[in-house]
């Protein structure tokens, strides 16, 4: 399957910090000439190296309103909407696609919910 994702070198891997340690916590960088953008802020947050959401916030957030949710470096969002139906691990083009992912393996939405 396809994705949107904009973070697959980030999957599955463990990152460091400056001292070597395992990245923690929030972190928020700029990055220039990406995705379209002569410069475009993101916020990543970590967990033992690893990209990890931290509570309902998602592990990644672009300045753009993109946003991918993880579980220990792996694609995952196993909440559930309201209505009972999967949240997407992945809103992108301002909520016009999403992607449902589970421990890293991309899940068809209910049939409800395809477009």
């Amino acid at each position: 399957m396809k994705t949107s994702s904009r973070m697959k070198d980030f999957w599955n891997k463990t990152f460091f910090d400056e001292k070597n340690n395992p990245k923690q916590g929030h972190e928020y960088r700029t990055l220039r000439d990406s995705f379209g953008y002569n410069e475009v802020g993101i916020l990543l947050r970590w967990k033992d190296g690893r990209l990890n959401d931290d509570g309902d916030q998602p592990a990644v957030e672009f300045q753009d309103a993109h946003i991918e949710h993880f579980q220990n470096g792996l694609l995952h969002n196993d909440l559930k909407e309201s209505d009972g139906y999967l949240s997407p691990a992945i809103i992108s083009d301002y909520g016009k696609k999403m992607e449902y992912w589970l421990k890293g393996k991309q899940v068809q939405p209910p049939k409800e919910l395809a477009s």
